[in-house]
């Protein structure tokens, strides 16, 4: 946690971050709750609400890597996060008032992930602007630990708010959060500024879609580190957002239980995120691509002893979250260090526009896992995000072979 002590700009950002993250998660533990709710726990019906929540992202991650590399970051940031506090506001007066449409509520979402795609990029790229690169991972393991603690946090307060209020208290510290975000960033020194490039919609989704081609002929290590992710998030995703709070709220026949779940969950990536340098003096690609084997194996171990017994489920899902910061840090590394200047940006929506179509298709995959595994939606989807990145963990380990 040193690391973002190294100057106010990165305890601006990190405090910002913090208070961010921490009402996201329970508007996350919220969401997934009042989705199961309102759709009955259909999971072919919230399949298709989170392959819709995450549509946006295919128009706004290249606008978000435009507005990290040419506009104002500081500015980007604020505009965000006032923008979502008024719209988690909407949410709170939405299930206030009557029991919200399903429409309503995936539209709101939509917009939700818009503003994400505009965020995430210009907050990465700020950080090469004001770090050495040698610091970078330091920095990013002091970020995920921030990350990791609102994810626990973030989950408790709304099973508190459960217990003690409503669900939709969650959407109320959520704005709350985005507010004191809002005031630490207006705190924030301007990011280094460069020669601004003409805004174009269609050449800036072209160029992204472009730059795909290109990533892979001249970067190949950052190609499979981002295409691998891709296609993990494709059953990460839907298994964190809504499989494993719906067999959690199944099994469990408890509400609050998914909170305190979800937030196990992240304690073991606070864990993760504080031995990340320990166990990893230098990141590569490679690491990438273990991690996510490794994280898809302890997943389905989970999925397996959820039917056998819940405490040895616990113990897993606590390891599965310590490897799934090793995962998180090493992506984030990878693409600041092996991006060329005044490519981070780019490189991060391009990654963001990947991992968050891979959480669209998430949706349309469970929906057709549930088709043909019913109850056994859990099982099937860890199995196969454990198969999912042995292709690259296959190739590289051939390649090293072969060298030597």
């Amino acid at each position: 946690m040193q690391a973002l002590n190294l100057n106010s700009g990165t305890r601006t950002l990190a405090i910002g971050y913090g208070a961010s993250k921490c009402g996201e998660f329970a508007f996350e533990a919220a969401f997934a709750v009042a989705i199961v709710s309102v759709t009955e726990a259909d999971l072919l019906l919230i399949g298709m609400v989170y392959f819709f929540r995450y549509l946006p992202s295919a128009v706004f991650s290249p606008m978000g890597g435009w507005l990290a590399d040419n506009c104002n970051r500081k500015r980007t940031l604020l505009l965000v996060e006032v923008t979502k506090s008024i719209l988690a506001l909407s949410f709170f007066a939405l299930f206030s008032l009557s029991t919200p449409a399903l429409v309503a509520l995936i539209g709101l979402a939509m917009i939700m992930t818009a503003l994400d795609c505009l965020y995430v990029p210009t907050f990465r790229a700020y950080f090469p602007d004001i770090v050495e690169k040698e610091r970078l991972p330091s920095v990013n393991s002091a970020i995920q630990v921030v990350e990791d603690a609102a994810s626990i946090i973030g989950p408790l307060v709304f099973s508190a708010g459960v217990l003690l209020l409503s669900r939709e208290a969650a959407f109320l510290f959520f704005a709350a959060c985005l507010v004191v975000s809002a005031f630490s960033i207006a705190t924030l020194a301007p990011g280094r500024s460069s020669p601004r490039q003409v805004f174009d919609v269609r050449s800036v989704v072209r160029d992204a879609a472009s730059s795909v081609n290109k990533l892979r002929a001249s970067n190949a290590p950052l190609f499979a580190v981002i295409c691998c992710t891709t296609i993990c998030a494709m059953f990460a995703t839907s298994l964190i957002r809504f499989i494993l709070p719906a067999s959690v709220l199944e099994h469990f026949a408890s509400e609050a239980a998914v909170g305190y779940v979800l937030s196990l969950l992240a304690a073991g990536t606070v864990l993760g995120s504080l031995l990340y340098t320990r166990f990893n003096k230098r990141t590569t690609a490679q690491q990438v691509l273990r991690y996510w084997a490794l994280y898809g194996a302890l997943f389905f171990l989970a999925a397996v002893l959820l039917q056998f017994s819940d405490v040895l489920f616990l113990v897993i899902l606590f390891i599965v979250g310590f490897v799934g910061a090793f995962v998180d840090i090493a992506i984030v590394t990878n693409i600041q260090c092996l991006s060329k200047d005044r490519e981070v940006g780019r490189n991060f929506s391009l990654y963001y526009f990947t991992a968050v179509l891979g959480d669209a298709v998430s949706g349309l995959v469970a929906c057709f896992v549930f088709v043909l595994a019913g109850p056994a939606t859990f099982l099937w989807m860890t199995l196969m995000l454990f198969i999912a990145p042995l292709r690259w963990t296959l190739k590289s380990a051939g390649h090293r072979k072969g060298q030597s």
